[in-house]
């Protein structure tokens, strides 16, 4: 492969595994609303392992479906190749994602206080994300 064919692959696992942090925030987000609605003593919250410890219930329902989105992008077929790459991003983002959505919540008063701070913060995060998850997707290509 040339150089460019090269960073363009980068690029693209970048740009892609930044979007999908994004997905995966904002699916966090509506399953934590969603079992609020069914479970009212829990809490919203969009880190997971956070959830976990803080409202079992929600953080086992975000773990579940994060798990979900991970194994449809599990290639069972013929076309095993080519969705590779696809794989790689998926699962290194969502692992990324579980330790990187804490990020905005290690910050005393950002999520009460500041809710700017928080929504920075939780921006920054996907970002962050996404960038370490493309160049690992990119260099161990699993």
């Amino acid at each position: 492969m040339s150089n460019s064919s090269n960073v363009r692959v980068l690029s693209w696992n970048v740009t892609s595994a930044i979007g999908y942090s994004f997905v995966l925030t904002i699916v966090a987000f509506i399953v934590s609303v969603i079992v609020k609605a069914f479970y009212p003593p829990s809490i919203i919250g969009a880190a997971p392992l956070l959830d976990l410890f803080t409202s079992p219930a929600v953080g086992i329902v975000q773990l579940i479906v994060l798990g979900l989105m991970l194994a449809f992008t599990w290639p069972i077929t013929a076309v095993r190749n080519e969705l590779k790459n696809a794989r790689s991003v998926a699962l290194f983002t969502t692992i990324g994602y579980l330790f990187f959505s804490l990020l905005p919540y290690a910050f005393p008063g950002a999520v009460g206080e500041y809710p700017q701070t928080f929504f920075g913060l939780l921006i920054a995060s996907n970002i962050l994300n996404g960038a370490l998850a493309g160049v690992l997707a990119y260099k161990l290509n699993v």
